[in-house]
């Protein structure tokens, strides 16, 4: 069997069962097990599988016929340019974070800028560390704290900031959001759990099946432990600095009240994703 071939027959099969993105799903299975970028299979269509990798793919498609993601299944995700080591400890990094770290970089430049000295950082739920790489890579002056209750997360955290060569610069720590840091910080950037209780079990088998339950479920109304953390935040942010959260659809309006009474005066705004939905809630503190 050729590779254009395989690719043809499981990109046919995922769709019959209900895989999203099926062609992008069949290679990324594909490379996977090649160890060749989509570039390189692309150029070879014609290229024979040996036995062993028809083997090896055969593992690896029933697997993702069970509805576990292929980013766990390759152990590897690409989030704002970086590539990334996953596992099931960890929430899979999402396009739509992207939005977050994008804005929380722009004011970590600016701020920089306006500053002149290095700013001190957190991520706080920091999962594989996705945003804590991105924002040590994008903003060279920025020390970070890369947080997360979970020891397992932390782990996975760890390696990516090694793989990153950013070990000097970012600090991972275990801890209930912000409990555990005792300086003031410049930047917060925190993706924390915002689907509502009610609604995991309506998500996609990939997610509620394999991802941490303790990444996604925020409670009753979706915000519960945003707003645990903004409970915290009082005292923890500099003069000048901000908070970016991530949020689900809806939930700016909800949650715009409740940092007000927690850091009055402060500048609110929402950001929106490119399907105009609110991703992101920047919280700017007055000087």
């Amino acid at each position: 069997m050729t590779a254009r071939e395989w690719l043809r027959k499981y990109t046919s099969i995922f769709q019959q069962a209900g895989i999203d993105e099926a062609a992008g799903e069949a290679m990324a299975l594909l490379c996977h097990a090649l160890r060749l970028g989509k570039v390189e299979i692309f150029s070879q269509p014609e290229r024979t599988l040996t036995g062993e990798q028809l083997s090896l793919l055969d593992s690896l498609t029933a697997r993702r016929l069970r509805r576990e993601p292929s980013s766990y299944i390759t152990e590897h995700r690409e989030f704002y340019g970086l590539n990334l080591f996953v596992d099931p400890r960890v929430l899979i990094p999402r396009p739509e974070t992207e939005v977050l770290v994008e804005a929380a970089i722009e004011f970590g430049r600016s701020w920089v800028a306006s500053n002149l000295r290095h700013m001190l950082a957190a991520d706080i739920g920091t999962g594989s560390g996705a945003i804590a790489i991105a924002l040590a890579a994008h903003i060279p002056q920025a020390q970070v704290y890369a947080v997360d209750i979970s020891p397992g997360a932390l782990d996975v955290a760890t390696l990516n900031v090694r793989r990153h060569g950013l070990a000097d610069r970012i600090t991972p720590v275990q801890g209930n959001l912000l409990e555990q840091i005792n300086h003031k910080l410049d930047l917060i950037v925190a993706n924390l759990p915002y689907i509502p209780s009610r609604e995991l079990a309506g998500l996609q088998p990939e997610i509620y099946l394999h991802e941490p339950v303790l990444s996604l479920d925020g409670g009753d109304s979706g915000t519960a432990v945003i707003e645990a953390m903004l409970r915290q935040a009082p005292g923890r942010i500099a003069p000048g600095g901000a908070l970016f959260l991530e949020i689900g659809a809806g939930q700016g309006e909800r949650l715009i009240p409740i940092v007000r009474d927690a850091l009055p005066g402060s500048g609110i705004e929402l950001v929106q994703d490119l399907a105009g939905i609110d991703r992101c809630m920047k919280v700017v503190l007055m000087k």
